[in-house]
């Protein structure tokens, strides 16, 4: 087999030019978060066949491989051209020829998606309360609704007391019917902070007229300020009234709009699939997995909205591909699209209005898990755990700085009109 070798110069040149491409760093995830390629996405030995086909499907694509200058893409190359892959390359050298020719390596998992949260930050200022703040207000009486922007999971194990669980591409569908008054404060927690801004962020952006703030630092913040915290289940947000959700449908056709997000018919999405031989094309149902479970769209992933912003890596393993998002009425697809595009997602598509296809899937694919080596191993104390927040929340102040150094990408976030 004779692979395409290409210098770490030529590959730049490639990603910059702005067409179709995937470039897929093969390591374990401890080595990846240790460091990569900007752009790059992670599909590993240890589930290579399953996690390449998930995140570039289309076996025409032109496929990247990197890896330490170990020699393990060379092995994935003969996987992928087992898969099928026609237009195969690698970066010759790896990540150290990529660092030696004087380009960037990112730490840290989901890089751009938290490089963009904290150009939001700033460049749009969502306002910001810290977790002693919070507490002091509430506890003189301030009628103020924390909303939890995680998943239901990562809510369980640890939340603040109080706090409503309504995961972030859920919050601009459910706000209304959380805080009806104007009055009520709103403020939007994490783990961390990319979420929180992103969900501030969003509110803002919709025309929320209640105050809105981003909890800094959030529930780290508000374990290491030395305030309690709660575990297991609690509140969380399930309903949407019918005022609810025509709000949020009109927010968010504002904000795709201005976007540049694509609607599409089902003809056209017919035309689509026909063609994801050729050129890919990514179908994802941003609704809650018990949605999704449900019933969802034939070939439909289910990529939760909030979780699909901050990790856009995760699911979309093709830069210059085509994605269209899915939900039931339109509301959270389109604020999930708003933010593909902000991520520089150049052809993202919702179903125009009136459009519905058939949900006849149901239930949730098998993850096919194998152990991997975690680039966040579980903490062995309670000092390990603040110390490692610590250096998180470090990492992802610094990311705006070096994305903008890496020239790769250049995020404008969008502010409110």
């Amino acid at each position: 087999m004779v692979v395409e070798r290409l210098s770490a110069g030529q590959v730049r040149a490639e990603l910059l030019a702005g067409g179709e491409l995937a470039l897929v760093d093969v390591r374990p995830e401890r080595a990846f978060g240790a460091g990569h390629i900007l752009l790059a996405v992670r599909a590993g030995l240890a589930r290579f066949a399953v996690d390449l086909s998930r995140l570039v499907p289309c076996r025409a694509v032109r496929l990247i491989l990197c890896d330490g200058g170990d020699g393990l893409a060379d092995r994935a190359a003969q996987a992928a051209t087992d898969l099928g892959y026609a237009d195969l390359a690698l970066l010759e050298g790896g990540t150290p020829a990529w660092q030696a020719a004087g380009y960037e390596l990112f730490t840290g998992l989901n890089a751009w998606g938290a490089a963009l949260a904290e150009t939001v930050a700033l460049e749009c200022h969502p306002p910001s309360m810290t977790a002693v703040q919070l507490a002091a207000r509430r506890a003189a009486g301030e009628h103020i609704v924390v909303l939890d922007s995680r998943p239901w999971e990562e809510f369980l194990d640890k939340h603040i007391p109080g706090g409503i669980d309504c995961p972030g591409g859920e919050l601009v569908y459910r706000v209304r019917d959380l805080a009806p008054d104007p009055a009520t404060t709103v403020v939007v927690n994490c783990a961390g902070r990319s979420r929180s801004l992103y969900g501030a962020q969003s509110l803002i952006n919709a025309g929320l007229p209640n105050p809105v703030f981003a909890l800094a630092d959030g529930t780290y913040g508000w374990w290491r300020a030395g305030l309690e915290i709660a575990t297991g289940p609690g509140l969380r947000a399930e309903t949407v009234s019918a005022g609810g959700r025509d709000w949020a449908l009109a927010a968010a056709n504002g904000l795709a709009s201005r976007c540049g997000v694509a609607e599409i018919d089902a003809a056209t999405l017919a035309h689509w699939q026909g063609q994801a031989d050729k050129r890919t094309l990514y179908l994802l149902d941003v609704r809650s997995p018990e949605e999704y479970a449900a019933g969802h769209v034939a070939g439909a992933l289910s990529a939760p909205g909030g979780q699909l912003v901050e990790c856009a890596d995760d699911w979309i393993g093709a830069r210059g591909a085509r994605v269209v998002l899915l939900d039931d009425d339109g509301a959270r697809a389109r604020m999930a699209a708003s933010w593909l595009r902000q991520l520089l997602y150049p052809q993202v598509a919702v179903l125009a209005p009136g459009v519905s296809l058939p949900c006849d899937e149901t239930g949730m694919p098998d993850a096919g898990e194998v152990p991997d080596e975690s680039y966040y191993p579980a903490p062995a104390s309670l000092d390990e755990a603040m110390a490692a927040s610590a250096a998180y929340l470090d990492w992802q102040a610094a990311l705006v700085e070096q994305v903008r150094r890496d020239g790769l990408l250049e995020f404008h976030p969008l502010r409110p009109d």
